[in-house]
């Protein structure tokens, strides 16, 4: 029997190779105590293989006592590397052991997420049904359209939380976390006041029972206007339209008797604003604003208030110093008046005037008396004279016809006065 010294190796003895005496690495045999023995064997693919079935070593069965006396002689010398080897050993076993847990995971995982991907066999023997290919398989779609579905329905979920978060901002936010934790929006520090719920009924009570009040008092000032019912049974005797009731015009005529009276209004408000264009126009409304017709960048020069009446002042001085300036030039210009009442006296016949001598008339010389006779007897000359016809007739100084000559600017005509003498 082999000592184990309180380590587990390798019941199978020692293998060595030829150089260095180590344990072959193509096969470790693990053994505890007498079962559960495991067979890993590494291929050039590096693949682990498990297997429970032991294989013999030729050279453990053919040991006998003597060669193990002669190994626990060998095995007493080299104790230490024995152990080293064994540590080794186990090492290398379960790394392998764990690499080969790894491998099978992730084949296993990648079948299992990849079902698309065939599987492969090198023997021929091996063959079987696609379960997703299969005739009677349900359809199905590609994963394109798949993951374009799910993100689709993915931002409509998120879209309608948003909108039912927006639009009902009184149910609550909820969550299983408990981690999780912040503010109440409507609670917070800043939020605006709100009312209870006791005052908003209140306001609600008091807001009711102004509006019958308000209904109340327009039935009142109002009678013209109907009462509604939408009970059959309700009837009565209609105010205005009793046997008794004073005569009312229909609403036609009312309507258009308030059409003319609003017309004419308008255009009275329209003529005065043509007829007195000074005054100013009027507005409530502090968004209206204008350009003053006179004041405008564009408007005629015009004078001021004060200018037009010095200006005027100037020229009721003037007319009166001209009315002044007649009197005084042109005496014999009676004084007119329209006021039956008014009257004067002359100023130079008046009882107080100063006596003044008239000029008397000079004696007539004897050159003056032949003179004035001579004139006479001129104008009896021409009064008793054959004077030619009324026509037209143009005759020089020598009483010839002149009538296609030019005529002098020293030319007199004497219009047959010439036979007379």
């Amino acid at each position: 029997m082999m000592n184990m010294n309180g380590t587990k190796t390798s019941a199978c003895g020692n293998v060595n190779d030829i150089a260095g005496g180590r344990k072959t690495v193509e096969s470790i045999v693990a053994c505890e105590g007498t079962e559960g023995a495991v067979l890993v064997n590494m291929g050039h693919d590096d693949a682990v293989v498990f297997t429970d079935e032991v294989e013999s070593v030729p050279s453990l069965d053919s040991e006998s006592d003597d060669d193990e006396e002669e190994e626990w002689d060998s095995d007493e010398e080299s104790l230490e590397d024995d152990e080293e080897d064994a540590e080794l050993d186990e090492g290398l076993a379960e790394r392998r052991r764990i690499f080969a847990d790894a491998r099978a995971l992730k084949t296993l995982a990648v079948a299992y997420a990849h079902p698309q991907r065939g599987v492969t066999s090198a023997d021929g023997a091996c063959f079987g049904r696609n379960y997703f290919g299969r005739p009677s398989a349900a359809e199905t779609e590609d994963d394109e359209f798949a993951d374009e579905r799910a993100e689709i329905l993915e931002e409509a979920a998120a879209l309608k939380k948003l909108a039912m978060d927006y639009m009902h901002p009184e149910v609550g936010v909820t969550a299983t976390d408990a981690t999780v934790f912040g503010r109440n929006f409507f609670s917070r520090p800043s939020a605006p006041e709100v009312e209870d719920m006791e005052e908003a009924e209140e306001r609600a009570l008091v807001l009711a029972e102004a509006a019958a009040l308000k209904k109340s008092a327009v039935d009142y000032m109002h009678p013209e206007v109907g009462v509604t019912s939408t009970d059959g049974a309700c009837f009565g005797r209609n105010y205005f339209g009793r046997a008794s009731a004073a005569e009312t015009e229909d609403d036609e005529f009312a309507d258009e008797r308030a059409e003319i009276l609003e017309e004419a209004a308008a255009l009275k408000k329209l003529a005065m604003d043509y007829m007195h264009p000074e005054v100013g126009v009027t507005a409530t409304d502090g968004a209206a604003f204008g350009r003053n017709y006179f004041s405008r960048p564009s408007a005629p020069s015009t004078e001021d208030v004060e200018e037009a009446e010095e200006r005027a002042l100037v020229l009721a001085e003037a007319a009166a110093l001209k009315k002044s300036a007649v009197d005084y030039m042109h005496p014999e210009v009676g004084v007119t008046t329209t006021d039956a009442t008014a009257f004067g006296r002359n100023y130079f016949n008046r009882y107080s005037a100063f006596e003044v001598d008239v000029p008397k008339k000079e004696t007539e010389s004897p050159q003056a008396s032949q003179d004035m006779a001579a004139v006479q007897s001129l104008a009896a000359a021409v009064k008793g004279a054959n004077l030619p016809s009324t026509k037209s007739t143009k005759l020089s100084s020598s009483d010839h016809d002149v009538s296609g000559a030019k005529k002098s600017a020293s030319t007199v005509n004497l219009f047959g006065l010439s036979e007379a003498f």
